[in-house]
């Protein structure tokens, strides 16, 4: 089922009059008329086939964000139920099977200026489709069911019917993504009422619960359900679907060549094990094909005037090499991403068209990057230089995005334009020395190295104090008081310092911290929980659970002190909840597989009274914690920015003076982000609900200049060996695993100063740092750089970003045979330089 997304796929019969629009989006120039003839010569349909077999390719359209039919893998390759059918067809053909990821709106378009020979893309077979396009016989047959508890009297025969409502889909399945776009994106349910399952089984049992309202399935699986008694079908059949492969209006003789080899794999039950396998369902639960294509519409669609069709050539900046090797970038970075395209239709581009983001492979893969108008005209044939700006996400990872032409109407065309980077975690330090005990002061950990969920206890005696303070970084100190004496199990889900804070009967302060590494564990991950409110919540009024977990077979659990709320949870979902008594109330949720499980915990501050309950507006988010800290750090300094958000959420920013460094966070996190100018920050969280509501939350920065230029904790010692010489690179760390040489043609240098401040050339753009040298011992703080993009060589701008990213990693330094040697914390050789002359 692929009908835009502000059109329901149960709307189809109301798209007749629109069916061009839908099929083949049409192009109205502003600033001058189409020509009246195409620059560029169409194919002939009626050679199609041929010039596919004596080619040996054939080059297929397909829109890769409809799991489980169309998907990225975890590293980055294009897989799916229809591009493994395709696979297979091309084998049956003997032809070899290239994909192009196209704009879904642009698809008809693309086919149709020749840039691709046919198009897979779950692409339902219409009688107005039908009118413009030729299809091969249907290879899926779908319809949907809506199943309710047995005493429910719901019949479901729109979508109206299920608005306000708490849904449940099994993960990765089609009717999760029919949910998203015709419930959630209309606005009918919010997104925290979708609830996801690994098991469809224990979606149907919650029915009974009352934990969900409706399931919605295949109607096959859900007829099995009734059966048993289990559960009342209250609707089905508003989405069937055929599902059949797209070719132009009269390639007969490839539509013949698809068809057959189509009837050869059902025969074989190819087709069959290919559904199991990607879509779940059992063999003998795979339905009937209709021998027969659907009759076209008596009137055909209107064709447009000209051919939206656009073309990738080259990235002509930060080239990821297919994701294989994404450039390295510290969180918060600025960067200009630059792609070469070809528009290879036959509308002439004008300014009125833009290019935008339009998915990722995970939340904040939109970099900040804003919608980019083009300069001038391109016309058919031309090639085109296209850059966006962009900032790399606050949290550690490998993104990858999508961007697409849009036409002056603001639809969507061509091939989709990709940037994948890595941020970079937080830098290895060198390792911190223990701390000077203090008179007084008992502290410690059983452990310092957990698996993340795994808990962990901290032990403290303190004498001589007016007030004992344990929290972890990022919380609020002052409502963590604890006795002088005493104990506290914690559970981090991510490597973080906790802090006992002595305030002593004379009034000086001591603060202890002792920091612990969250390493990730084998079996499911938690992604996120989050309870919200979590302080001063008054008895009586409920708390907001949410959690999303990945994994396979993951069996899930919620309890509240101990007490179990939800057995055989859902992977992803919420729960009310209602503390019954003042105190602390103790939520926590397990996940287990049989090769581990992950744990998180979070506490509730349940009080008697209202008093001091933060008012929001009626249905907005309810942003629980958002801190910064430290609040004041030295240039090239680090923060740890906090948050946790709950209530009705659909959308999560956090903004750097305006600039969004994290969209679409998860409800709740944790990043590092390092600044490298003196000055005034203001962090922003903007939490949005379904209906538009939004809650924010700020926190300001103030950051000061170095102190003798040295980076903060460093002890400002300059080495005379390095000084009064300009170090010319001769190798670097490629981040994987292996020394390479700079890029022909370009040089990266270093010269430190007396001053503690480190300077030099990194490819393409002058930097400056603050670093600290003495006794085989170095610290190098993130470099401030020009912004200068430079072309030539091509990829000078990856390998300056990922020199600048390793530079911060240092730990020692060795001087042998004229060669300058940086280390990391882990003696790892980062850089290697000789004096330039």
């Amino acid at each position: 089922m692929r009908q835009r997304i502000m059109r329901p796929a149960w709307t189809v019969a109301a798209l007749v009059s629109i069916a061009a629009a839908v099929l083949l989006s049409a192009c109205a120039l502003v600033s001058a008329p189409p020509p009246a003839a195409p620059s560029i010569a169409l194919p002939d349909p009626a050679t199609d086939w041929q010039a596919i077999s004596e080619a040996g390719v054939m080059v297929v359209g397909v829109t890769v964000d409809y799991p489980p039919f169309e998907y990225y893998t975890d590293s980055f390759q294009i897989d799916g139920f229809d591009p493994a059918l395709m696979r297979a067809i091309g084998q049956q053909l003997g032809v070899e099977i290239k994909f192009v990821d196209l704009a879904f709106d642009g698809l008809s378009q693309a086919l149709a200026a020749g840039q691709v020979d046919a198009v897979i893309a779950a692409l339902s077979e219409t009688p107005e489709r039908a009118s413009v396009l030729d299809f091969s016989l249907p290879y899926f047959v779908s319809e949907d069911a809506y199943l309710v508890d047995s005493g429910s009297t719901l019949v479901v025969e729109a979508p109206a019917d299920l608005q306000n409502l708490r849904v449940a889909v099994q993960l990765g399945s089609i009717y999760e993504d029919l949910i998203q776009k015709t419930l959630v994106d209309t606005g009918l349910i919010a997104p925290r009422n979708v609830i996801r399952y690994d098991n469809i089984a224990s979606a149907v049992r919650d029915l009974a619960s009352a934990r969900v309202d409706v399931v919605v399935l295949d109607l096959l699986a859900a007829q099995r359900f009734v059966d048993d008694g289990v559960a009342r079908l209250a609707g089905q059949g508003l989405n069937a679907q055929r599902y059949a492969i797209a070719v132009r209006k009269g390639s007969s003789e490839l539509r013949q060549q698809l068809d057959r080899s189509l009837d050869v794999l059902r025969t074989r039950g190819a087709l069959a094990r290919l559904a199991e396998q990607y879509l779940g369902i059992p063999l003998q639960e795979f339905p009937a094909l209709p021998t027969e294509s659907i009759a076209a519409a008596t009137k055909a669609a209107a064709m447009p005037s000209c051919l939206n069709a656009m073309a990738w050539v080259s990235s002509l900046s930060y080239d990821d090499l297919e994701m294989t090797a994404p450039p390295v970038m510290f969180p918060g970075q600025p960067f200009t991403k630059a792609w070469r395209v070809q528009n290879v239709g036959t509308c002439t581009w004008d300014e009125s068209y833009f290019a935008t983001f339009a998915r990722g492979s995970a939340p904040g893969a939109a970099m900040g990057g804003a919608p980019t108008n083009l300069r001038g005209s391109v016309a058919p044939g031309e090639t085109y230089d296209l850059s966006v700006d962009l900032v790399a996400p606050l949290l550690p990872g490998v993104y990858q995005a999508q961007w697409e032409m849009h036409d002056s109407d603001g639809r969507a065309f061509g091939q989709t334009l990709r940037v994948g980077v890595q941020v970079a975690g937080a830098p290895t330090p060198t390792p911190a020395p223990t701390p000077t005990p203090a008179p007084g002061i008992v502290f410690y950990a059983d452990t310092t190295r957990v698996t993340r969920g795994q808990p962990l206890t901290f032990v403290w005696d303190v004498q001589d104090a007016q007030a004992v303070y344990f929290y972890q970084e990022g919380e609020d100190w002052q409502v963590n008081n604890v006795a002088a004496t005493g104990q506290q199990t914690v559970t981090p889900d991510r490597t973080t310092g906790y802090n006992l804070r002595v305030e002593r009967s004379d009034g000086s302060v001591e603060t202890r911290t002792i920091n612990v590494e969250a390493l990730p564990g084998a079996g499911p991950q938690i992604e996120f929980f989050a309870v919200a409110p979590n302080d001063n919540v008054p008895l009586g009024v409920c708390v907001d659970i949410s959690w999303r977990v990945v994994g396979q077979g993951v069996q899930i659990t919620l309890t509240r002190d101990g007490e179990e709320l939800w057995e055989d949870a859902p992977q992803e979902g919420h729960l009310e909840d209602c503390p019954t008594a003042p105190g602390d109330a103790v939520y926590q949720l397990t996940a287990t597989d049989a090769t581990g499980a992950d744990t998180r915990q979070q506490t509730v501050r349940v009080i008697e009274a209202m008093t001091m309950m933060a008012q929001k507006a009626d249905g907005a988010p309810v942003i629980d914690i958002f801190a910064v800290t430290p609040e004041n750090i030295i240039v090239n300094g680090c923060v740890v920015v906090n948050w946790n958000v709950g209530g009705d959420v659909k959308t999560i920013q956090i903004l750097r003076n305006d600039t969004v460094i994290l969209d679409g966070a998860p409800l709740t996190g944790s990043g590092q982000n390092c600044l490298t100018e003196v000055g005034e920050f203001r962090y922003r969280l903007e939490a949005t609900s379904s209906t538009g509501a939004v809650s924010s939350a700020e926190v300001n920065v103030t950051v000061s200049p170095a102190v003798q230029s040295a980076p903060a904790g460093a002890v400002g010692a300059s080495d005379p060996v390095l000084r009064d010489k300009t170090w010319v690179l001769i190798s670097m760390f490629d981040g994987v695993g292996a020394m390479t040489s700079p890029l022909a043609g370009s040089q990266i240098t270093a010269t430190f100063g007396a001053d503690g401040g480190m300077t030099g050339l990194a490819g393409c753009n002058n930097y400056n740092s603050a670093y600290s040298a003495a006794n085989g011992s170095m610290s190098i703080g993130l470099a401030i750089s020009t912004r200068k993009f430079c072309a030539e060589p091509a990829g000078v701008m990856e390998q300056e970003a990922l020199y600048l990213a390793l530079l911060p990693t240092v730990a020692s330094y060795t001087i042998q045979n004229g060669h300058l040697t940086l280390l990391n914390g882990v003696a790892q050789e980062v850089a290697v330089y000789v004096v330039g002359q």
